[in-house]
């Protein structure tokens, strides 16, 4: 261990107060300006990124204007071929699905009817319904498939319309599949597919579909060539809307699907893909964009016609999350509608975008808003909103070397690194050299404890002499008169009442040394309490103190009898101290939830709610009432007496009021 003289110490304590002094202003210079030129260099690129971000959304939105702009172009000049135009003459790449729709909302591209337009009622003749009523019975109550199948021939043959041939014909292979006759089933099923495509049912149903369904479930290797190029012309008639989609479309998808990936060893399966996807891309179409195309038209048919609007309209889908757009031009009888696709459309924008007077170079990606894997706005990153249309999609602008900014600074890093280097030896000197003596003081201290802890011990041994020999004096009837044994008296109490100052600060030294350690017993708090009171009966007769007691009996607990009494008699002493004009005081013994309580009770001067924080720290006192004398120790010894035996003492107050302290230990 060092040790240093007084003026060597305070030489160093300058030295190190010079070093420090000069290494942190140079410290501070160096951290201030490379902070601020980081910052500058963030703001900087915040700025342009912000700039970036108003470019993109003002391109964005003119893209948008121009893409309607020559989309209703070619619709007023009633262009058939709106999308080709839109995709080959102005190279729009954005253009999805387009669609047609009819004044009354169904879909005419992609084929998508309602089914009430596809009912028709066609006078069936009388000798066609009662050849198909006799197959019917046969087939269904009397199971006679042979007749069944006669009848069924022979009403084919008096059938006047596709709809009564088509019936026949699937009637026909359902009693097929009955007789387990599986080619012959699959033949007709074949004819309607091939003659009766577009032909429905009584309920508007294509009965083409009923043939695909049971097709699937027919199949075997020996028609399976056939059934390839069945379901190959299927799909692509219902692409090019000669049959109609219709709600079950979907699930027929499905169907096709699970066969096609059975199957894909033996298929082309990049062909049936293509046309499945179509298909299930038209049905999406339909489906996030009917109900919108609907309500619309409905208004404006009741609409004077001059009144309506002839601006595009851009309809949102119903699941925002589909990343697209329609463009909506109501014309009469047919309206157009045009899908854009945002990813095409980003890049259509970023392609025209400018990148001039830029200091740092940037990327621009496409984020997801419900998403969480994108990264947050930070100084080099920001990410904002570009259109109303696509409010779950943001643009996200970062620089394309994202160390550009660590590579600027760590060049004026190194410019102060050495200098900083030197100064900060001198302060790990400083620091352990501080170190040493803050030690030194701690050493000192606690000399200074023991010392006041030896002193307050030594002064015990002649005030027990002095209390003892008083006591006797006091005790002798035949040598002392009145006026003498009332001086005795008060030389006994005055003596226990130093006695007391003197154990507060022992129990203070032990406490600041550490060794403030009780070994509990079993007692009883009943006594302990009225011994103290009666310990305290001479300050609170000569204070003219009414004391209200409310013990109970019989209370026991593990506690260290002394340092109880000694917490106890401090309290009482502080409410004689601070009494006012009401000498009156509330003590109370009792157990209540598996606690005692003890609660001494004053009705003085009372504390303000400010410095009932502060009235347990050592030497604290609350400076009401300047005639009071005192260490400042009561509070802080009788806390760490009472928590030292695993106890609590708390305290409520009202300034002029009076105080309330409580005791809380645990039964034993």
């Amino acid at each position: 261990m060092l040790k240093y003289s007084i003026k060597g110490s305070r030489l160093i304590v300058i030295f190190i107060f010079t070093a420090i002094i000069s290494g942190s202003i140079l410290t501070y210079l160096s951290i201030n300006h490379i902070s601020n030129y980081r910052e500058l260099l963030e703001k900087k690129i915040s700025e342009e990124e912000r700039d970036l971000s108003n470019r993109f959304s003002s391109g964005f939105k003119n893209n948008l204007d121009s893409i309607s702009s020559r989309f209703r172009y070619y619709l007023e000049e009633k262009d058939l071929s709106v999308l080709q135009k839109l995709k080959i003459r102005d190279s729009i790449k954005e253009g999805g699905n387009y669609i047609e729709i009819d004044r009354n909302g169904s879909f005419l591209l992609p084929n998508f009817p309602d089914n009430e337009g596809l009912i028709t009622n066609i006078e069936s003749s009388k000798i066609y319904l009662e050849r198909l009523h006799l197959a019917e019975n046969n087939e269904f109550n009397v199971s006679d498939f042979e007749k069944a199948n006669s009848y069924y021939l022979s009403a084919l043959e008096v059938a006047t319309s596709k709809t009564d041939s088509v019936h026949i014909y699937n009637s026909m292979a359902r009693l097929y599949v009955k007789m387990d006759l599986q080619q012959k089933a699959f033949d007709a099923y074949q004819t309607i597919l091939t003659e009766f495509r577009s032909t429905v049912n009584s309920s508007g149903f294509p009965y083409a579909y009923f043939s695909v369904i049971k097709l699937l479930q027919i199949s075997n290797p020996s028609n399976f060539e056939e059934l390839r190029t069945l379901l190959t012309s299927f799909l692509e008639e219902l692409a090019d809307g000669t049959i109609p989609l219709n709600d079950s479309s979907l699930e027929l998808m499905d169907l096709i699907e699970e066969w096609r990936e059975k199957n894909q060893n033996q298929l082309n399966n990049e062909i049936f893909k293509d046309l499945i996807d179509r298909n299930k891309n038209s049905l999406l179409i339909i489906n996030n964009y009917k109900i919108q195309l609907k309500n619309i038209l409905r208004q404006h048919n009741n609409e004077v016609e001059d009144s309506l609007t002839n601006d595009v309209l851009r309809i949102k889908p119903i699941l925002d999350s589909n990343g697209e757009l329609m463009l909506f031009f109501e014309k009469q009888p047919i309206s157009g509608g045009l899908v854009l696709r945002l990813e095409p459309l980003f890049m259509d924008v970023l392609e025209k975008l400018q990148f001039d007077n830029l200091k740092f170079e940037y990327e621009l990606n496409l984020v997801d808003k419900i998403e969480t894997n994108y990264l947050a706005n930070t100084n080099i990153i920001s990410t904002s909103e570009f259109s109303p249309y696509f409010e779950n999609n943001l643009v996200q602008i970062a620089l394309k070397n994202e160390n550009i900014i660590d590579e600027n600074v760590l060049k004026k890093q190194l410019t102060y690194g050495i200098g900083l280097f030197i100064f900060l030896g001198t302060m790990v000197l400083g620091l352990y050299l501080l170190i040493q003596d803050v030690n030194r003081e701690k050493r000192m201290n606690k000399l200074r404890a023991d010392f006041v802890s030896n002193v307050t011990h030594e002064l015990k041994t002649p005030l027990t002499s002095i209390n003892m020999f008083a006591e006797a004096m006091n005790l002798s009837e035949e040598t002392l008169d009145s006026k003498q044994k009332k001086y005795a008296s008060i030389i006994v109490k005055e003596s226990e009442k130093l006695k007391r100052m003197i154990n507060n600060i022992l129990e203070f030294s032990k406490k600041e040394n550490d060794k403030l350690s009780y070994k509990l017993k079993r007692s009883n708090i009943t006594g302990i309490v009225n011994s103290t009171l009666k310990e305290m009966d001479y300050f609170l007769e000569i204070n003219k103190i009414e004391v209200n007691r409310n013990i109970e009996e019989n209370i026991y607990a593990a506690v260290y009898d002394e340092g109880l009494k000694q917490a106890l008699s401090n309290l009482i002493s502080n409410g004689i101290k601070y009494s006012s004009e009401n000498k009156k005081m509330n003590v109370q013994l009792f157990k209540k939830d598996g606690n005692i309580f003890i609660e001494v009770e004053d009705y003085g001067i009372g504390i303000p709610k400010d410095k009932l924080d502060l009235i347990f720290d050592k030497f604290y006192r609350v400076n009401l009432n300047a005639t009071t004398s005192g260490t400042g120790l009561g509070l802080t010894v009788s806390r760490d007496i009472i928590e030292e035996q695993h106890g609590k003492l708390l305290v409520e107050s009202t300034l002029g009021k009076g105080s309330k302290f409580t005791i809380i230990l645990n039964i034993a």
